[in-house]
């Protein structure tokens, strides 16, 4: 935190830059999600915080952090948490899930005011935050996403996107920055995801007419997988096809070397009078749909409850391979995302001057607790003093970090 640039005059500056950051990130961890509660906190636990840092003139006043977190530079803040993480976490050869957020209470009350959004990165098997980037103005998430790739070190390392982020230019500048990807296609690319659908069906034509003549033609680059689970209270339906021919794909689309196509479908539960299970099975659902989810009508198009889409790699990957990428990556919602909301009241935060700011240091807060769940591999440190104070608000956090996520999620 020391070296972030303090934005203040140098003739008045009675609290430190990395004080104040120090105060929030603390407080956040005790569970104070506002700025009145952390400086009520602090104040509580000056003794605490003063084994650690100096602190001569107390604990900084709410229109001081306000001040502050409006004037700091946000991108050498967004910086001193890569840098961090960096010095933590190797970012080359893991999986880097992409996507983005909105802060809703944050938005201005003008006419026309777009909902602030923030691009973030983690990594998808530890959970932790290893980039964030703010995407200002008339920008969007596939111009600012190039941007994040070229502060991250992806080398080696697999990026997977929602289905904004199937374009040229961004699959472009994932190979330009030594990555692979797996992404999503759906119906915002229309001309990729035709293409997939049209060949997928072509597939599965010859595949029931001739099985002989297609397994030995297309056997060694075609396969299929299939899941099925009860997830909370739906069950859900995938089943994914690949095929990976990496020179006839890459004649037509560059980078490309397997591609694939899902669907997926969700059944929410139901139960009779007496508690038992009356949810019909997946032939059943398909045909005539269910007191919760009634059919669609075929113009209305497959919705939400059962979706097909496509799948784009850069590497060769069998059907089971391109689901476990799928899966993994809404980790970044049910892992980072909801408890952002929920844990930390992201999306409840009406701070909108310091806002992005506010989102980085809630994410040092986050990565504190994820990293507080992971063994030190040189069994030094352990939780530092000051979190012995708070542990019961922490372990209050924990315990919603853990529960169970809700079906929107």
């Amino acid at each position: 935190m020391r070296d972030i640039p303090d934005p203040r005059s140098s003739r008045s500056k009675p609290h430190e830059l990395a004080e104040i950051f120090v105060c929030i990130i603390m407080g956040l961890l005790a569970g104070k999600t506002k700025l009145r509660r952390i400086v009520r906190w602090s104040k509580r636990h000056l003794e605490e915080l003063r084994r650690h840092m100096p602190f001569p003139n107390g604990v900084p006043s709410v229109s001081t952090m306000s001040r502050v977190l409006a004037a700091v530079d946000e991108e050498m803040v967004s910086l001193a948490l890569i840098n961090w993480i960096g010095e933590i976490l190797n970012p080359r050869g893991i999986h880097i899930a992409i996507d983005g957020k909105g802060l809703r209470a944050a938005a201005r009350k003008v006419r026309e005011e777009k909902t602030p959004y923030i691009l973030n990165a983690i990594d998808a098997a530890s959970g932790l935050v290893i980039g964030q980037l703010v995407i200002h103005g008339k920008a969007n998430e596939m111009t600012a996403i190039p941007e994040l790739l070229e502060l991250l070190e992806i080398e080696g390392s697999t990026i997977t996107i929602d289905a904004i982020g199937a374009t040229e230019n961004i699959m472009n500048a994932i190979h330009d920055n030594g990555g692979e990807f797996v992404l999503q296609v759906k119906k915002n690319c229309p001309e990729l995801y035709a293409e997939l659908m049209r060949l997928f069906e072509g597939l599965s034509e010859d595949r029931e007419n001739n099985p002989e003549e297609f397994q030995d033609k297309y056997g060694s680059h075609y396969s299929e997988a299939k899941t099925e689970e009860k997830n909370r209270e739906r069950y859900e339906y995938r089943t994914v096809q690949s095929y990976s021919d990496p020179g006839g794909i890459q004649e037509r689309r560059p980078y490309i070397a397997s591609v694939g196509r899902a669907k997926q479908v969700r059944i929410m539960q139901i139960q009779d009078d007496r508690g038992n299970d009356i949810t019909p099975c997946l032939v059943g659902f398909l045909e005539e749909g269910s007191k919760k989810q009634p059919k669609r009508a075929a113009e209305e198009g497959m919705g939400n409850d059962a979706e097909w889409f496509g799948l784009a790699a850069s590497k060769v990957l069998n059907a089971e391979e391109m689901l476990k990428y799928k899966r993994k990556h809404w980790a970044i919602e049910n892992r980072l995302h909801y408890v952002l909301d929920e844990t930390f009241g992201e999306d409840k935060s009406t701070i909108k001057l310091g806002k992005n700011t506010m989102s980085l240091l809630r994410k040092c807060a986050y990565n504190i607790v994820r990293l507080l769940q992971m063994e030190n591999p040189e069994g030094q440190g352990g939780i530092p003093d000051i979190i012995d104070n708070v542990c019961d608000n922490l372990k209050i956090g924990l315990q919603m970090i853990f529960s169970p996520i809700p079906s929107r999620y």
